[in-house]
């Protein structure tokens, strides 16, 4: 199933678009936030968010999940709110060592549309274990953002 292209903007979409709203800590890098805004531009212009998702951009390395696991993301939904995803955008100074911001930069945003991918398998309430919900979120982590940087070199 290919989660992602259910959810493309098409003028006959079966979906209503209630979108995605992006909150920055303060401390994110400049850069890391711009490419974000990018992001989330592109976003908003190519998908359909069925439900609105608020996205919490924090100046940390990792997240602390429910389970007391610390993650480079985490998507939480509530039964009469919003979901939300948080995403740590500090860069670890040993990464630095072995890559480029840029590289380090593409790996948080493709955090991001990990957790979204599961946002989509939540709203569409799939049926399957959960080492298939991350099998399939991975398969769409690096498709999406290679996806997001052929359009907008292109353009």
């Amino acid at each position: 199933m290919n989660l992602w292209q259910q959810f493309e903007i098409k003028k006959n979409t079966q979906y209503e678009n209630h979108g995605i709203s992006f909150h920055y800590q303060d401390g994110i890098e400049p850069e890391l936030k711009q490419m974000y805004i990018s992001f989330a531009r592109w976003l908003r212009k190519t998908y359909v968010f069925p439900v609105h998702i608020h996205i919490h951009i924090l100046n940390c390395e990792k997240v602390k999940l429910r389970s007391g696991q610390m993650a480079y993301g985490s998507l939480r939904w509530f039964p009469k709110r919003n979901p939300m995803i948080r995403i740590p955008s500090a860069i670890e100074t040993h990464l630095l060592q072995e890559y480029t911001k840029e590289d380090i930069y593409e790996q948080i945003l493709s955090s991001l549309v990990h957790e979204l991918s599961h946002y989509y398998q939540w709203f569409l309430d799939l049926d399957q274990s959960n080492a298939t919900s991350e099998r399939q979120a991975n398969y769409f982590r690096y498709r999406i953002i290679d996806k997001f940087f052929d359009e907008t070199e292109s353009n």
